[in-house]
């Protein structure tokens, strides 16, 4: 295009100079600049309670994990014990068996 074909609009009223539109750009920039620091600034907030969440959850699942450890040692600790008093069931009813066999026997 032919620079002058190309509209100088410099002079006309009210028209932004060539360094207001510069500043005005700036400005623009700056409050962009700005609004991109409180986003971060945000971010970085969530980011820090989402980090403290985690460890509180950490510290959570820890404390249930030693709580179902010490549980699956009670309850295996509660199984033998039922096992050994089912083996002494067991043998105080065959004995029973044996002696009411003996008795049996006797009465004949």
């Amino acid at each position: 295009m032919d620079p002058n074909e190309i509209e100088d609009t410099s002079d006309w009223l009210g028209s932004p100079s060539r360094l207001e539109t510069v500043q005005h750009y700036a400005s623009m920039l700056e409050e962009d600049v700005q609004a991109l620091k409180r986003e971060l600034r945000a971010a970085k907030e969530n980011i820090t309670g989402l980090i403290q969440m985690n460890d509180q959850l950490s510290a959570d699942l820890e404390r249930k994990r030693i709580w179902m450890a010490n549980l699956e040692a009670e309850t295996t600790d509660q199984l033998a014990k039922i096992q050994s008093l089912s083996r002494v069931v067991d043998q105080k009813d065959m004995k029973i068996r044996e002696l009411e066999a003996l008795k049996l026997n006797h009465r004949r």
